[in-house]
């Protein structure tokens, strides 16, 4: 959600790719039955941030469905999990968006709530979840809104957009309603002071992505160096997919203490594997009680020759 890419927009006009741009079902490109792959109509550079748009809504979707499930209260865990569904879908927006003009995702190290993440870590209650919703939301909008008018804009691209920006008003309403209602029970000041602080976040991550306007695959692109550690590489992992700050996490803790119920250790146990390139069988799986167990689990795979390898950026 950055205001970045106006400048390598500017070769381009509408009028030009709109005449490459004719009706297609977006799979065909990518899977053969029907015509060649498509010549990407977009830069290298937009593709990364339009996978970059892509992932942050998954990653929303996957925060908002975290959170409905840890709710006591009813209508939000409802409203939660309709913002979760809406997300998914706007995920799936921007896929076929890139199919459309000849792309296919890239794999993203990173989104733009891993950011928020790393300044305030995870929400602890529900004043910091509404007020967290309603910055995000509102970001979202003006930088899609400034998008809309870059010079050059893909018309498959402009049109995903207008349709989010509309879908996006009812996130804004229905947290701005519950926050209104938070603000006559609990006083205005304090979710005043809340909202304050999530904006100065919001304007630090923002400046800070700017910078990496021309080139924002050093955002978006893989991270990690051959001269990672094992275990620096599953701390990450771990923070990634569980939601917890890195700081916190120790190898010595059960996954039951920290929090890990079935679904999430299926996220996590998958994220693993595809970081480590390697399979861990059910039977393997049962004696995982540890980060530390899964530590030496795959230090044993690498003295074996299986696994642990570096993790190509080029598997998007």
């Amino acid at each position: 959600m950055v205001d970045i890419l106006a400048a390598s927009n500017s070769r381009r006009t509408i009028d030009t790719l709109a005449e490459s741009n004719g009706h297609h079902d977006p799979f065909a490109a990518s899977n053969g039955d029907h015509e060649s792959p498509k010549q990407l109509e977009i830069t290298e550079n937009e593709l990364w941030l339009l996978s970059y748009y892509r992932e942050s809504e998954l990653a929303g979707s996957l925060l908002m469905g975290r959170l409905a499930r840890e709710t006591d209260d009813g209508d939000l865990r409802v409203r939660l999990t309709e913002h979760c569904a809406e997300e998914a879908r706007h995920a799936w927006a921007w896929t076929e968006t890139i199919l459309k003009v000849g792309g296919m995702p890239k794999r993203v190290s990173e989104t733009y709530q891993s950011r928020y993440h790393a300044a305030v870590g995870n929400p602890s209650n529900l004043l910091e979840v509404l007020a967290l919703t309603q910055i995000f939301e509102r970001r979202v909008v003006r930088h899609f809104r400034a998008h809309l008018s870059w010079p050059g804009t893909h018309p498959e691209v402009a049109r995903t957009l207008q349709q989010l920006i509309d879908e996006e008003a009812g996130h804004i309403r229905w947290v701005k309603d519950r926050l209104d209602a938070y603000a006559a029970a609990n006083g205005e000041t304090v979710v005043e002071e809340m909202l304050d602080r999530f904006k100065r976040i919001d304007e630090q991550v923002y400046n800070e992505l700017k910078e990496y306007a021309s080139c924002f695959e050093k955002v978006a692109g893989p991270k990690r160096t051959d001269s990672d550690s094992i275990e620096h590489r599953l701390r990450r992992v771990a923070a990634e997919s569980l939601a917890v700050d890195e700081s916190a996490i120790r190898l010595d803790a059960s996954l039951v203490e920290m929090g890990v119920d079935s679904l999430d250790l299926v996220v996590f146990m998958m994220a693993v594997e595809e970081e480590f390139q390697v399979e861990f069988a059910r039977e393997d799986q049962k004696g995982l009680r540890t980060l530390g167990d899964i530590d030496r689990s795959l230090r044993l795979k690498a003295d074996n020759g299986n696994g642990t390898g570096a993790r190509s950026g080029k598997r998007n």
